[in-house]
């Protein structure tokens, strides 16, 4: 496939992405509900910025297997209050690779607690290490197709910003 094409589908995803983005969150919601014939969309939980809540804790593990609900990069973190099962994201930005994580590293994430799958999951808008800040999803709990972070390191070698 041509470079041209790739860009040509790049774009067009994007434009796709910003046009759902305009959509009231409600009127995605009950689309997504009538669908599925549920009160509530199981497929992207409606985020409750008033729900949001802060963790610190190492990472014991990170599963970019795909076995739990929802599907993506999971990381298990160990905080003073006991692990918790905290959701990146589904793409290849939110991999341990892209994120530069490893297993030991101290972590501060923001997100909203929710029950999917029988799992209570921190699905996480930011992540901060030690030297970086990831943002994950928007505000309105939308993962955020570009990565974004901010960090101490000044170097051009970093994707995006804030």
């Amino acid at each position: 496939m041509s470079r041209f094409a790739n860009l040509k589908k790049v774009a067009l995803a994007i434009f796709a992405i910003a046009m759902l983005s305009l959509l009231p969150a409600k009127a995605r919601s009950a689309t997504a509900a009538a669908n599925v014939g549920e009160k509530q969309n199981t497929l992207l939980p409606q985020y409750d910025l008033s729900k949001e809540i802060k963790v610190q804790g190492t990472i014991e593990k990170i599963d970019n297997s795909g076995d739990t609900a929802p599907l993506g990069t999971h990381l298990q973190v160990e905080t003073a209050k006991g692990a918790v099962d905290v959701h990146l994201g589904m793409l290849n930005l939110a991999s341990r690779k892209a994120l530069g994580l490893s297993q030991g590293e101290s972590v501060t994430i923001t997100g909203m607690m929710e029950d999917l799958g029988g799992n209570s999951v921190l699905l996480a808008r930011i992540l901060q290490t030690s030297s970086n800040i990831f943002v994950l999803r928007s505000r309105t709990g939308l993962p955020v197709r570009s990565l974004m972070l901010r960090g101490r390191s000044s170097t051009s070698n970093e994707k995006g910003g804030l």
